[in-house]
């Protein structure tokens, strides 16, 4: 997956903590953050990000979409410019696996269990 070139985040003086404040006043820390992401700086570098779970949870599912997209990107990309040679589905299992699965008999598992 190709990495994004983001910028970096925007955030107000009032929304940096440092390391020892936090360790005392994390519940205060927890309530701003539920208005705006809370940077905590360890030695003048920031290195944790306190946030809102409801906005940690839109992030997530963005990245997850966002992951989603680019390997379908890449899987239609491969099909428009990889080789064109097609093998069959057959020959693409080992003889075991073959025999395997034309041992199975479709009857054995019910309609309702297949399609949920």
């Amino acid at each position: 997956m190709s990495p994004l070139v983001l910028e970096k985040p925007v955030f107000t003086k009032d929304q940096v903590v440092s390391a020892t404040e936090a360790s005392k006043s994390l519940s205060a820390i927890r309530k701003r953050a539920k208005r705006a992401p809370q940077f905590i700086a360890d030695h003048n570098d920031i290195d944790t990000v306190i946030i809102d779970y409801a906005a940690y949870e839109e992030m997530y599912g963005a990245l997850q979409y966002l992951r989603e997209l680019e390997i379908n990107r890449i899987a239609a990309d491969r099909v428009k410019h990889g080789p064109h040679e097609f093998v069959p589905f057959e020959d693409a299992l080992t003889a075991e696996e073959l025999a395997e699965l034309e041992s199975i008999d479709p009857g054995t598992i019910p309609d309702e269990d297949l399609f949920e």
